[in-house]
């Protein structure tokens, strides 16, 4: 199981009005468990009063940049109490409590392959696309990429200057297509707006070299965009789901919550009896499944157990069963494979088996 380590900051910079570019010193100690793949995230703890609070932010730079910082993009959020903390108060030279990479939201890079990848970011949802688009130009000297990216004005384009000097870089490589939702576009109106199934849908057919079916697509923004998008490329285009990939910051709003209510509802009402295994030590508790989840009652009862977002959408809480079943409610970060494996988030897994044995030392 993964622990937290003291980092120190190393570059503390206001990206926009409301996000801010923060590098951390990784010591030569801690280069191997800080070693990350484009797209990851880290996940920060804080201490505030008697108050403890875990973030997960989505790593920016790429292992190709060759940089010994690992960087993430902080957006603050009204009433978050991280993440106004990060944006006002922190200082080049403090200590963090962080947990090293995780998390699935990027693909394997080849230097022989020839082909095209396309991100669809939204504000801050460009930390992890970015991440990936560089990875894979860096790595694959044959690709393309294609970067829309929209943001309220052309002056709340995070990380502008930076994405500028990439298309110089790898010209004739990287297009750039900036969208604007709160002001006119110089280029006319197909380029105002957000990226919505419509939006994309009207570009696509402006832009016929992007071979729409055969590309790889990294989609991060708001949920409700995520979701859409995914749809509309998977059903509409009939993009194969492995080309499809998203990062979710928060639990969508799905549809599908009555069905899972129901699904949750038609569980057996049991006591089981539940054992965990943290860093080789076993502990054991009783649990109703109708009750607690997994995770929950782990930290009621103060056991030593990962976690961050507690919604589904980060991996931090994994663990695989090895005995029982258990019932899932929601799943926005494991894959399928994964899954049949037999990994859980145990922020959302109920027992349904009298006793039930799960590992985190995976």
């Amino acid at each position: 199981m993964q622990h937290f380590h003291t980092l120190k900051t190393s570059k503390v910079s206001p990206e926009t009005n409301d996000c801010i570019h923060i590098a951390f010193e990784i010591p030569e100690n801690l280069r191997h468990e800080f070693a990350y793949k484009q797209g990851q995230y880290l996940t920060l703890k804080f201490n505030f009063g008697e108050e403890e609070y875990r973030r997960s932010y989505s790593i920016v730079n790429a292992p190709s940049d060759k940089n010994a910082a690992i960087e993430i993009l902080v957006k603050r959020l009204e009433n978050g109490v991280v993440s106004t903390y990060l944006n006002q108060k922190l200082k080049v030279g403090d200590e963090v409590e962080i947990m090293p990479p995780m998390g699935h939201f990027f693909t394997n890079y080849h230097p022989s392959n020839t082909k095209t990848y396309v991100g669809l970011a939204a504000g801050s949802g460009i930390s992890p696309v970015l991440s990936n688009l560089k990875e894979a130009l860096f790595q694959e000297p044959k690709s393309t990429a294609y970067l829309l990216f929209s943001n309220r004005s052309f002056q709340d384009i995070i990380f502008k200057k930076e994405i500028d000097e990439l298309a110089h870089q790898f010209e004739g490589r990287l297009k750039i297509i900036y969208l604007v939702s709160r002001e006119k576009h110089h280029e006319g109106e197909l380029f105002e707006g957000r990226i919505s199934p419509e939006k994309l849908d009207a570009i696509l057919d402006q832009m016929p070299e992007i071979p729409a079916t055969e590309s790889t697509y990294f989609i991060c923004g708001p949920s409700e965009m995520i979701k859409d998008i995914s749809n509309y490329l998977k059903k509409d285009k009939k993009v194969p789901s492995l080309q499809v990939m998203y990062e979710y910051f928060a639990a969508p709003d799905d549809e599908d919550n009555a069905e899972m209510s129901d699904e949750f509802k038609a569980i057996p009402n049991l006591e089981s009896m539940v054992t965990l295994i943290i860093d080789d030590d076993e502990y054991s508790f009783h649990l109703n499944s109708k009750k607690n989840n997994i995770l929950d009652q782990a930290l009621v009862d103060n056991l030593p157990v990962p976690f961050a977002c507690k919604g589904g959408v980060c991996c931090t809480c994994k663990a695989q069963v090895l005995e029982g079943e258990v019932f899932m409610e929601k799943n926005y970060a494991l894959t399928d494979d994964e899954v049949e494996r037999g990994f859980v988030l145990t922020c959302q897994c109920h027992p349904t088996t009298n006793i039930v044995m799960l590992t985190y030392d995976v």
